[in-house]
């Protein structure tokens, strides 16, 4: 064997590493996706459990029968409710709100299905419109994270529920 054919033969034992590295790389590349996308999909799925978890609670509240009386008597006029009345009406609303701020977060990193937070944000339209909601919102607003508030304050909580 010459020199010319042993380097000829370096050559094809190159190539056929190179082919075979390339191989097991698309291989490897096609499981990390896979390994990915899987955790993708778990997360959304951990978000939307959250987002039940914390909606739950807010349904929890409203559904003791004093919390219930508060909650419409706070929804028409949170002046008139006393200090105690005022404490427990902000928990109860704070819920609900918080809740809807971190579906928008949680939208905004796309781990949350627009569809599911148009209901929410239509939910929250209707809310804010009566007067004591939109007293006890001045007055609490600025514990909200700024997306909830600009979409509040720009209305559009109603365009986005449209989208």
């Amino acid at each position: 064997m010459t020199l010319q054919d042993l380097g000829s033969l370096g050559e094809l034992v190159g190539a056929i590493a190179t082919v075979a590295t390339l191989a097991y790389l698309a291989i490897q590349i096609r499981q990390n996706s896979k390994h990915m996308q899987e955790a993708t999909n778990l997360a959304k799925l951990h978000a939307s459990d959250r987002t039940f978890d914390t909606f739950s609670k807010y349904r929890d509240r409203l559904i003791v029968p004093e919390n219930a009386e508060l909650f419409i008597r706070g929804i028409d006029s949170y002046g008139s409710l006393d200090k105690a009345e005022k404490v427990r009406f902000r928990a109860i609303m704070e819920e609900c709100f918080f809740a809807v701020s971190l579906m928008l977060q949680r939208e905004k990193n796309g781990m949350y299905d627009h569809a599911a937070l148009a209901a929410q944000l239509e939910d929250l339209e209707l809310l804010i419109k009566r007067p004591g909601v939109a007293e006890w919102w001045e007055r609490w607003k600025h514990t909200f994270g700024q997306d909830l508030i600009d979409a509040v304050e720009s209305g559009r909580v109603a365009e986005r529920s449209l989208t």
